[in-house]
């Protein structure tokens, strides 16, 4: 729904700048915009009976709804078969420890088992491997085909890559599973090639065994980076919390996790933040989760499931990280970063999408500007924003032929050496988006502020803008 700028007028912040020659327009591919609402998944614990998840099954299972996610990750549980019926699938990780039978048995009972959920309603739709058998295999003591448990890492990668071996044929021999995307084991110890410390997995070892790769790349600093002054910190990456840390300028985590599965697409079945003392306030976190969808959607992340939906145990002075990692809060109220993700959800699903839409291509060129002894408001730090790269964007199109574009700072807003983290107002990027003359009218929305938008104004094929460190989504309408 658009209302009109004055009615909105520094809701949404648009700049007009200053006259210059229009760039060569490109042809960019959109991505289709259902393509990106599924790629959106949160992580659930169904049978934790002394979480929210339990005794208030009910209510948190309306909250899941009401957000418009459709994918969860959890394991096997009795109620993703109702989730199925609400159109809500779950991905199900599993391991040996999934199944009580012998090893011979364990991954045709696994199998029998998704095929009974599924037949009663379709309700799984991904299998996932082992999950961090590098920590867990050995706490556990799990083992499959006399490896793994505590005989050290060598075992447990010649454990997990034997069940892999067979989980893998099994799913997609059986016509009632073969459709079934069957996504790798994650790691949970952080290895550092660099330092002699690689992925214990060999390059391409499991290949073969997977639709799509697996990692957990949390966000927050990142210490295989070179270190340069940025955006008030010493060390931006290192002190960093933005959700490409790890992923983009300085890709430690594609590089460290994903040779193991290459060359197939990750996906990331655990990601996210904890907004407890230590953690991003939850302002923060608003900012930072529709961006984190839609920077890991960008890299060619499939799927990306947060940690995870409610914040699990009673933590009143925020010491615990485990305990708020939660888009709910324990009492069930929604933080901001859920009603964000809701907004982006609203807006961009396709109601009514059409099987076999392949989305076209749209002219464009995008210019940002950078800000120059800018001050810091919290801070008073005078600091030039020249880094106008981290001025990221998505074209994403619906099955009726209408583009979406995206548009987002991606900066740090907190500094994380200190604890709680110090918090950091970068400013929004003059920024000019030059469209073809099709393109006659823009409307823009600010997710974290509602899904109402602001009409703006499209010269001689240039839209202007204020590109802020929170997801601005811009409707194009073409004549």
């Amino acid at each position: 729904m658009a209302i009109t700028r004055r009615q909105l007028l520094g809701t949404c912040p648009l700049l007009l700048l200053r006259a210059s020659s229009a760039p060569a327009l490109s042809l960019e591919k959109a991505q289709w915009a259902e393509a990106f609402v599924e790629s959106i998944g949160v992580c659930t614990h169904w049978t934790y009976n002394d979480t929210p998840y339990g005794y208030a099954y009910e209510r948190v299972k309306q909250l899941l709804i009401d957000s418009g996610i459709r994918h969860t990750r959890d394991g096997f549980s009795e109620r993703i078969a109702e989730l199925g019926r609400l159109g809500i699938k779950t991905c199900v990780a599993v391991g040996p420890e999934a199944s009580s039978k012998p090893d011979a048995q364990k991954v045709a009972d696994i199998v029998e088992r998704i095929k009974t959920l599924n037949a009663i309603h379709p309700c799984i739709d991904a299998i996932e491997g082992p999950n961090e058998p590098d920590l867990f295999w050995p706490k556990f003591h799990i083992t499959y085909k006399g490896e793994g448990g505590d005989r050290g890492i060598e075992s447990i990668v010649k454990g997990v890559t034997a069940f892999m071996a067979d989980l893998y044929p099994a799913v997609k021999s059986n016509p009632a599973t073969s459709k079934l995307t069957v996504i790798g084991p994650s790691l949970g110890v952080t290895y550092d090639p660099g330092a002699g410390h690689p992925n214990p997995f060999p390059k391409g070892s499991l290949t073969n065994y997977v639709d799509w790769g697996n990692f957990h790349p949390y966000c927050g600093g990142n210490p295989f980076s070179f270190p340069f002054p940025y955006d008030t910190l010493e060390k931006y990456y290192w002190q960093g919390d933005f959700p490409s840390s790890k992923l983009d300028e300085f890709p430690y985590a594609f590089l460290t996790y994903a040779p193991p599965f290459a060359p197939k697409p990750m996906a990331a079945t655990e990601t996210g933040y904890s907004t407890n003392r230590a953690g991003p306030s939850e302002a923060m976190h608003a900012k930072y989760m529709p961006r984190l969808f839609c920077e890991n959607f960008r890299l060619g992340i499939r799927r990306s499931y947060s940690y995870e939906f409610v914040d699990e145990f009673n933590d009143p002075d925020g010491t615990s990280r485990e305990a708020h990692f939660g888009l709910v809060r324990r009492e069930l109220t929604p933080k901001p970063a859920y009603y964000a993700v809701k907004n982006l959800i609203t807006l961009l699903r396709d109601k009514r999408p059409r099987a076999g839409f392949k989305p076209s291509a749209l002219p464009l060129a995008i210019r940002v500007l950078p800000v120059k002894d800018y001050r810091e408001p919290i801070s008073g730090q005078v600091v030039t924003y020249d880094r106008t790269q981290y001025v990221h964007h998505l074209l994403l199109q619906k099955s009726d032929g209408q583009f979406w574009l995206l548009l987002w700072h991606e900066i740090a807003d907190e500094d994380t050496s200190v604890v709680p983290p110090r918090l950091i107002q970068p400013p929004a990027m003059p920024t000019e988006v030059f469209l073809p003359s099709s393109v006659h009218k823009a409307v823009v929305y600010r997710p974290n502020n509602g899904i109402y938008g602001v009409e703006s104004d499209i010269i001689k094929g240039r839209l202007s803008l204020e590109v802020p460190d929170e997801l601005l989504v811009v409707q194009l309408f073409q004549r």
